[in-house]
């Protein structure tokens, strides 16, 4: 137990010191639209670059479970194979940090063609990166869109 407790005290003296800095914050938003970049030009591999090989996360379909990067790469290629064009970008809430982690929360938008028909998709978007330090990585990521059937002001469906 003791070593238990030296660690924690180490860890919230260095939680106050360590928070991000405006040139990591910017790093990381370059990352998010580097990623927004490599879907519109629906390049996987660019992608995969901008993720870590444990990354985990959702995606807004019942079926869109992500445990790993091969789950990664099938999402992509299954994002890939569903549409002709994909236009995605965020809407930055919350960029907040402690090296080497940063999280962020976004509104996002997918705005996808296919066939001939357009789709505009608004969601909402959480992640984690690591700085691995010499650029920042997804480790975890979901993406979701807010339930219908709820209304604003409900906690849930049907309820006031």
């Amino acid at each position: 137990m003791p070593v238990r407790g030296k660690f924690f005290f180490i860890l919230e003296t260095q939680l106050t010191t360590m928070t991000l800095t405006t040139a990591q914050k910017e790093e990381v938003m370059a990352a998010l639209q580097a990623y927004a970049a490599a879907y519109a030009a629906k390049q996987p591999e660019k992608i995969r670059a901008l993720a870590s090989k444990t990354i985990s996360g959702f995606g807004s379909g019942p079926d869109e479970v992500v445990r790993d990067i091969a789950g990664f790469n099938e999402q992509i290629r299954r994002d890939f194979s569903q549409a002709g064009t994909i236009a995605l970008s965020f809407d930055t809430l919350s960029l907040e940090g402690i090296m080497p982690f940063a999280w962020v929360t976004a509104f996002c938008t997918f705005k996808v063609g296919a066939g001939g028909t357009a789709l505009c998709m608004n969601g909402r978007m959480t992640a984690l990166l690591r700085n691995t330090g010499s650029r920042w990585i997804f480790e975890q990521i979901h993406f979701s869109m807010p339930y219908s059937e709820q209304l604003p002001g409900q906690s849930f469906p049907g309820r006031t």
